[in-house]
């Protein structure tokens, strides 16, 4: 039975070290790495909750439970435990603080419930947007450290429709690769709004996890303050959505959406290029949401400044913050993530086929994610034990010398025109019918995985295509991939297979 014994103690404990961390200019390292809230305690115990299994042992390995148990017996003259309580889910920051001297309770409560926007008009320039006065629903100093918020083994909220709920940053396994940018938004999601992360922009090629990234910063901030606005959308939606209130004359709704929300989760900015009027909007968007020190966070395939057509102002509020590459993970990394998908789905593979998966995929992590429950449902349904031999049957097509040289875009173009009954021509054509535009996504999504060829050169054997709209065909399948379209998965597989075997 809890007795509170040790609550005091123990936030004191937390409250000294928070000071340390922060005497040497290390009080983020302190976020990152401290994250534990107190639950009870007995006499010979405090219960703490942390985020999951994995993050507790993280601290394990790093010493940090036991600095603050050293802390804690430095403080109290008893050896207490610290007892985790997995899958914590703490309470927003904000609400925790108190109002300072200048903002009476009233104010706190309808800057996090219905934030008040001053709307901004185009004509306005942004310095005198910046000087509007507007309500601050972030606390963007960070609180003391303190507790007494309620365990919930499960959110008790429905999760955001926008977000996915699986990427989270328990479930992203960093690595030299993306440790930085791990960091780096979860420092952004304990304290949204700070300038020294916002806005983020995470670039990198496809499957390195920029947008499980960025979502994880909206779920975090989400289950904190539910009652904030968050949107999550890709640069091509956007546009869409923004085209189509210029038609139907409602800019008026597309505006006040964009620009009243709290985080603004933008992703594939390269896409931008293609619209100077949505430019000209988000431009306004982003200085209404920054000056009210709300979370901005984009995603890009390449750095900002190989990322053409771009008005300069635009580039400058992107440029500010922090703006973070995604490598590709190494094999090391590659396993960790298999064996945490295994962890998180309480299954178990051999060990020779989880190293030819994280051998055979070394540069699209969703692609390794695919191929691993691949292998777990092949297994299950046919009740055989997975082997090293098949799973090498099963991963033929991916283990074959794609983009050795053998295979070209001319193999590619027949096979996909002769399965939808299209010809070369159709591949190549502006056409944008349906029955055209699916067998050319395919077409080139498959020449990006089986050759060597660069997107401009892909682009230039589909009658002359930029760069832009490669990425956007690729995207469109990995879009549905990743979404569980099995029909286009099962098309993939089959045309790999047949490319394959005719070379």
């Amino acid at each position: 039975m809890s007795e509170q014994l040790y609550k005091e103690i123990f936030e004191e404990a937390m409250n000294l070290l928070r000071e340390e961390y922060k005497s040497s200019g290390n009080e983020n390292e302190f976020i990152l790495n401290f994250n534990l809230s107190y639950i009870e305690d007995t006499i010979s115990e405090i219960k703490v909750g942390v985020a999951s299994k994995f993050l507790w042992d993280r601290m394990v390995q790093k010493g940090n439970v036991s600095k603050i148990q050293s802390k804690i017996t430095e403080l109290s003259g008893q050896n207490i435990n610290l007892s985790p309580i997995y899958n914590f889910i703490p309470q927003s920051p904000s609400n925790q603080s108190q109002p300072s001297q200048n903002q009476n309770s009233q104010s706190m409560q309808e800057s996090a419930e219905s934030p008040k926007i001053e709307e901004n008009h185009p004509q306005e320039s942004s310095s005198s947007a910046s000087k509007t006065q507007t309500k601050i629903f972030f606390d963007t100093n960070l609180p003391e450290y303190s507790s007494s918020p309620k365990v919930k083994s499960q959110p008790q909220i429905e999760p955001h429709s926008q977000l996915i709920e699986d990427f989270t940053f328990e479930n992203f396994i960093p690595g030299d690769n993306s440790d930085y940018a791990y960091k780096a938004c979860l420092a952004a999601a304990e304290n949204p709004g700070s300038k020294n992360y916002n806005p983020i922009l995470l670039y990198g090629p496809s499957g390195v996890g920029k947008t499980h990234l960025m979502v994880a910063i909206g779920n975090s901030i989400y289950y904190r303050n539910p009652k904030l606005k968050i949107a999550y959308i890709t640069t091509e939606s956007m546009m869409n959505e923004f085209t189509a209130s210029i038609r139907e004359r409602t800019t008026d709704k597309f505006t006040k959406k964009y620009r009243k929300l709290d985080v603004l989760l933008l992703d594939d900015i390269q896409f931008l290029e293609k619209s100077e009027k949505l430019q000209d909007e988000l431009f306004y968007t982003f200085d209404e949401i920054y000056n009210r020190k709300g979370q901005i966070v984009f995603t890009s395939d390449r750095p900002l400044k190989d990322i053409n057509g771009i008005v300069e102002r635009l580039k400058t509020r992107f440029g500010r913050g922090q703006n973070i590459d995604l490598k590709v993970p190494d094999y090391e990394t590659r396993l960790a993530i298999i064996d945490k998908k295994l962890e998180f789905q309480g299954k178990s593979i051999p060990q020779d086929v989880k190293e030819l998966i994280a051998q055979t995929f070394q540069s699209n992590v969703r692609e390794l994610e695919g191929a691993l429950s691949r292998m777990i449902g092949y297994a299950e349904l046919m009740h055989k034990d997975l082997t090293l031999e098949i799973a090498k049957e099963q991963l033929s097509d991916s283990i074959n010398p794609a983009g050795s040289g053998i295979i070209s875009v001319e193999n590619i173009q027949k096979a996909v025109s002769d399965f939808y009954n299209v010809s070369v021509d159709d591949l190549k054509s502006s056409s944008r019918k349906k029955t055209v535009a699916v067998p050319r996504h395919i077409a080139i999504y498959l020449c990006r995985e089986l050759t060597e060829y660069s997107l401009d050169e892909i682009g230039e054997e589909f009658g002359g295509r930029d760069h832009s709209t490669v990425i956007s065909s690729i995207n469109n399948i990995e879009d549905r991939l990743k979404t569980g379209d099995i029909a286009i998965s099962d098309i993939i597989k089959a045309l790999s297979k047949q490319i394959a075997k005719s070379n």
